[in-house]
């Protein structure tokens, strides 16, 4: 095993045309031995820091002869519509994550091996730093009043944010008053923030909660529920 070396680079992140977010990381096995290894089997999964699973993959090198180097990619998808409803955190908190690699493989093609080691990334959360503020109201005229919300977060990720923001209004009788909806377009390393204005009845109950929905391609979170919203 001292002839041969298996490491893992740094992934190259990107969004697939299924709306999945793929890891590909690049794997370079250098045998210096003088025995062929068969059937390379690198297995990786992703672990939030509470130490729950929430990616894994795996790749297969058929053959790697005595005195070769072999560049592979291994890839890993990652469904943020689960994570939106299992791992919401990574949302909005960034975060490091726990990579555990496992290699197995047939020294000589014959004998099995099986050697692992963990490294981590850094996750950044699309949503960090989500607020919603105060509601703040004003006649608008004889017979709605004008409520403005402010909504900020700044996108951390590494991929562009798109999609829209839904915020209602719902009465202390659980009646919805109003409804708003905002388009988002956040770049990556950029920051959100909108005023929402929503017209609300007069005649109304005074708003006892907000319901908050975001809806993109790759996740969509909601109701964020926010009492005595003014």
């Amino acid at each position: 095993m001292k002839d041969i070396r298996v490491s893992l680079g740094e992934p190259h992140t990107s969004i697939t045309d299924d709306n999945e977010l793929l890891f590909s990381f690049p794997v370079y096995v250098v045998n210096t031995g003088y025995y062929n290894l068969a059937q390379l089997n690198v297995s990786t999964e992703i672990f939030n820091q509470s130490g729950v699973g929430i990616a894994q993959g795996s790749t297969v090198i058929p053959l790697i002869r005595a005195g070769e180097t072999t560049n592979a990619t291994h890839n890993m998808k990652l469904n943020l519509t689960d994570l939106s409803e299992n791992n919401q955190d990574l949302l909005f908190y960034d975060s490091e994550l726990i990579v555990h690699l496992m290699v197995n493989m047939k020294a000589a093609e014959v004998v099995p091996v099986q050697a692992s080691y963990n490294s981590s990334i850094q996750w950044g959360a699309p949503l960090y730093n989500l607020k919603v503020g105060t509601a703040q109201p004003a006649t608008f005229n004889a017979t709605h009043a004008l409520v403005t919300i402010p909504i900020s977060f700044e996108n951390h990720a590494f991929f562009d944010l798109t999609g829209t923001v839904q915020v209602s209004i719902y009465s202390n009788t659980n009646t919805r008053l109003t409804t708003v909806e905002s388009s988002i377009q956040t770049p990556q390393h950029s920051q959100y923030a909108e005023n929402m204005e929503l017209y609300v009845p007069l005649t109304a109950s005074n708003g006892a909660r907000l319901d908050v929905f975001f809806v993109t391609p790759l996740f969509s979170l909601g109701p964020l529920v926010i009492f005595n919203a003014g």
